[in-house]
C-alpha cells in the first residue's frame, strides 16, 4: 500500500494542476452555490480544517433521505442519489458514478465545482483526491463522523496514512449555513405498527433469532442503525424515507433480552404508545448517544457487536477492546433477508397484483398510441401509479421509475422529469423499471417494450439480454454458493456480441422494507460483505446492454432462492432460483434465430403460465388482454424471424469500435 499510495499521488497532483476530463459546463440553469461555499469554507476554517467531505447519506446510511437530509444537494446543485463532495479551501468536486453524469451535467454548479465521472479514464478516485489536496495544505482533513461510515472512515485514513494526516471528526458544518427558511422540515410522518399476518412472527419471536445470532460471535450486545432491520426486527413501519417505509431511529439489543429489554430510540411525537412493541423499551431519538455512552462504559458488558456500516460516530464510542472485530454485517441483516414462511408467501403473492398493474399500464400505452394519442415518460408513469393503486395492499412505489424513451434508455439511471419528458412512439425502445411497496411485498420489475418495428440490433440485443435472464434463472448450485459465482451466466450470451454491462445482475429485496437489501448479490466484482445465497432470500434477475445515443435493454424479474435436491453422493444440498414475476416478455424484440429449443420451450412455458394467472384477472379489460395475448401465444421456431439472416455467431454491427461503447456503473445493493 505504501509504495502504491505515492504512484497514485503523483497522478493526482497532475489533475489538480491540469483539470482535465474533470469539468462540466455551466449553464443558466443550474444552481449557484458560490454563497454557499464561502460560507462553508469559513465554517471549515472556524473547525480547524481546510478539507471536508460532504456524503449523500443520513445518519443511518440510507440510499434514499428525506429532504431535510439532503446536505450535499443542498451545496452542489445535484440532486441524483450517489454522490461525494470534497470541498477543500481551492477547489470542490463531485463524484458521482455514470448512472448519474448526465444529471449532473445538467444540475451540478459547474461553475464552482468540478465533476468527477467516476470510473472514466484520468479521473482520481475520492480517495487519491483527499491525499492530493492534502498535500496542498497545511489545514487538517475531515468529515461529520455521524454521516460517514465506519468502512469510509477506514479506507480514507489508510490512504492518508501515506502521508502522516487523518482525518477529524466536525460537526455539521452544512447544516450550520442551512437557512431554515430554506431546509426543509425534518419528517413527523406516524410510525406504526406493520401486521403480524404480514410479518409472519412477532417481535418477540424476532428477538430470539436476533439473539441467537449474537450468541454465536459471543456478543453481550449490538447497536442498530441500519433503518430497515429496526423496522423489520420491532415489526414498525414509518414514511421518514422517500420510497421506504422507514422511520429515523435506532437500536440497542441485548444477548439477554428478557432480563435486559431491548432500547428503541425514535420521535417520540411521531408513535402513540399503543404502537409501542411489547417487552421493548422507547426512548426519544436525541437520548440515543447517552444511552449508548452509558452502554459501552457498562462494566457488564464485555463484547458489542457492530455492523460495518454503522456510522464513524458510534464505532468512536465503543471500547477497543470491547468491539467484536473484524466489523462484518448486522445480524438483522442476514436474519431478514431469508424471508419467514408469511413474508415467501406474501412476496410471490404481490408479484400478480403488480403484473396486473403492468398489463393494464402496457394496454394502456398501446390503446394510445393506436388512436394517435401523445404521451410522454412521465405520463407514463402517472397512469402505472393510477394502475398500482388499484390493487390490494398497495402503498407506494418503491423507487423512482425509470421511465426511458429511446436513446435515454441507453443511460441506466435514467431519471425523467416532467418539463423534459421525451414522447413514447412506436418506432423507439421503451425502457420502464418500476416497482412497488405493498403491505406483503416489495417488487422491482423492469421491462423493454417496442411498439412497432424493430431494428435487427435492438432484436438482437434484447434476445441476448433475455438469454442471460433464462440463463441465471436455469442455474442450480450448492449451498455455499456466492452470487458472483453465477454473474458469468447472465453475461455469456452478450459476450457472444462483443456486448456487456456495467451493473450487477441481482440485488436482494426486502420484505415491504428496501428495494435494495444486502448481503446478498449476483454481480462481478469481489465485495467482503457478501454472504452466501440461501434458500428464502428473494434477488433481481437483471442483466442489460446498453448502447450509447441509440438505445438501451433490461429485463428484470424477481426470483426467490429455493430448495433443489440432494446430492446422492454426499448429501450436499442444491439450490436453484423460481421466478416469481409474471410480465411477458417483448415477443417484438426476440430473435427466436438465436435461441436454443430448451430457451424457447422456457419462454413458451413462462408465458403459458403468465397467461393462465393473468387472464382471469384482466377479463374487464380488453386492451390488457389484448397486450398479454399478443405477448403470451406460443413462439414456433419458425413463427419468428428477423428481416436479414442472422447466424448464431458473433455479430458485429458496426466497423469501428469507437461507435459502440458500454456504459460501466457502480451498483448499490
Amino acid at each position: 500500500m505504501f509504495l502504491f499510495i505515492p504512484v497514485l499521488v503523483i497522478v493526482g497532483i497532475s489533475f489538480v494542476d491540469g483539470i482535465n476530463n474533470i469539468t462540466c459546463i455551466s449553464t443558466p440553469g443550474q444552481k449557484n452555490t458560490s454563497t454557499i461555499l464561502t460560507n462553508l469554507r469559513r465554517e471549515m476554517r472556524n473547525a480547524g480544517i481546510g478539507i471536508y467531505v460532504v456524503f449523500s447519506d443520513d445518519e443511518h446510511g440510507s440510499e434514499y433521505t428525506q429532504p431535510y437530509d439532503k446536505r450535499r444537494d443542498w451545496i452542489t446543485g445535484f440532486r441524483g442519489s450517489s454522490g461525494i463532495a470534497i470541498i477543500s479551501l481551492r477547489t470542490a468536486a463531485l463524484w458521482t458514478d455514470s448512472r448519474y453524469f448526465s444529471q449532473a451535467e445538467e444540475e451540478l454548479d459547474c461553475a464552482n465545482w468540478l465533476l468527477m465521472r467516476h470510473g472514466n479514464e484520468n479521473v482520481p478516485s475520492p480517495f487519491i483526491w483527499l491525499v492530493t489536496e492534502a498535500q496542498q495544505t497545511a489545514w487538517s482533513l475531515g468529515t461529520t463522523t455521524v454521516f460517514t461510515s465506519s468502512a469510509w472512515w477506514s479506507l480514507a485514513n489508510t490512504a492518508l496514512q501515506a502521508i502522516g494526516k487523518q482525518l477529524q471528526p466536525v460537526d455539521d458544518l452544512v447544516g450550520r449555513i442551512w437557512p431554515s427558511n430554506e431546509r426543509p422540515k425534518a419528517s413527523q410522518k406516524p410510525i406504526v405498527k406493520h401486521d403480524i399476518k404480514y410479518a409472519g412472527q412477532s417481535v418477540t419471536q424476532k428477538l430470539l433469532r436476533t439473539t441467537t445470532e449474537l450468541q454465536r460471535f459471543d456478543a453481550t450486545v449490538t447497536i442498530i442503525s441500519a433503518l430497515d432491520e429496526i423496522a423489520w426486527q420491532f415489526n414498525l413501519r414509518g414514511a421518514d424515507i422517500p420510497y421506504n417505509p422507514f422511520f429515523k431511529s435506532y437500536a440497542i439489543i441485548y444477548t439477554n433480552y428478557i432480563i435486559h429489554q431491548p432500547k428503541l430510540f425514535v420521535n417520540l411525537a411521531q408513535i402513540n404508545r399503543t404502537m409501542y412493541p411489547v417487552g421493548v423499551r422507547v426512548f426519544n431519538y436525541s437520548t440515543f448517544w447517552s444511552h449508548l455512552n452509558e452502554t459501552v462504559n457498562n462494566s457488564t458488558i464485555e463484547k458489542i457487536l457492530v455492523s460495518a456500516q454503522a456510522s464513524q460516530a458510534i464505532l468512536n464510542l465503543i471500547p477497543y477492546d470491547k468491539l467484536i472485530l473484524p466489523l462484518f454485517n448486522s445480524p438483522i441483516e442476514r436474519i431478514k433477508a431469508q424471508k419467514n414462511s408469511i413474508e415467501r408467501k406474501g412476496m410471490r403473492d404481490c408479484q400478480i397484483r403488480d403484473a396486473v398493474a403492468r398489463m393494464k399500464h402496457i394496454g394502456w400505452i398501446e390503446q394510445q398510441l393506436n388512436n394517435n394519442i401523445p404521451i410522454n415518460e412521465t405520463q407514463s408513469v402517472d397512469r402505472l401509479l393510477y394502475y398500482q393503486k388499484q390493487q390490494v395492499r398497495f402503498k407506494f412505489p418503491s423507487f423512482h421509475a425509470i421511465s426511458a424513451s429511446g436513446d435515454r434508455a441507453a443511460l441506466v439511471h435514467y431519471s425523467s422529469q416532467p418539463a423534459t419528458a421525451r414522447p413514447i412512439t412506436k418506432n423507439q425502445i421503451y425502457l420502464l423499471d418500476a416497482g412497488s411497496q405493498y403491505l406483503d411485498c416489495t417488487t422491482d420489475i423492469t421491462r423493454t417494450h417496442h411498439f412497432g418495428i424493430p431494428k435487427d440490433l435492438e432484436k438482437r440485443a434484447y434476445t441476448r439480454v433475455l438469454q442471460g435472464v433464462l440463463a441465471i434463472a436455469d442455474a442450480v448450485f450448492p449451498t455455499g454458493t456466492y452470487g458472483r459465482s453465477l454473474d458469468y451466466l447472465g453475461r455469456m450470451y452478450l459476450y457472444r456480441d462483443g456486448m456487456t454491462f456495467g451493473h450487477g445482475i441481482g440485488h436482494g429485496i426486502g420484505h415491504f422494507l428496501s428495494v435494495h437489501e444486502g448481503p446478498h448479490r449476483i454481480g462481478s466484482e469481489y465485495n467482503e460483505y457478501e454472504e452466501p445465497l440461501t434458500d428464502g432470500v428473494f434477488i433481481s434477475d437483471e442483466p442489460g446492454f446498453y448502447k450509447p445515443g441509440d438505445f438501451g435493454i433490461r429485463i428484470e424479474n424477481d426470483v426467490e432462492v429455493v430448495l433443489a435436491h440432494k446430492s446422492i453422493y454426499d448429501k450436499r444440498q442444491f439450490l436453484r432460483f423460481d421466478t416469481i414475476t409474471f410480465v411477458p416478455y417483448e415477443r417484438s424484440l426476440i430473435d427466436v434465430t438465436l435461441l436454443t429449443n430448451t430457451q424457447l420451450d422456457a419462454i413458451n412455458k413462462y408465458h403459458a403460465k403468465v397467461a393462465q394467472i393473468l387472464e382471469p384477472l384482466l377479463k374487464d379489460d380488453e386492451a390488457a388482454l389484448n397486450a398479454l395475448r399478443s405477448r403470451t401465444k406460443k413462439i414456433h421456431s419458425q413463427s419468428v424471424t428477423t428481416t436479414t439472416e442472422l447466424s448464431n455467431k458473433a455479430f458485429i454491427s458496426i466497423s469501428s469500435p469507437s461507435l459502440i461503447t458500454f456504459v460501466f456503473i457502480f451498483y448499490y445493493a
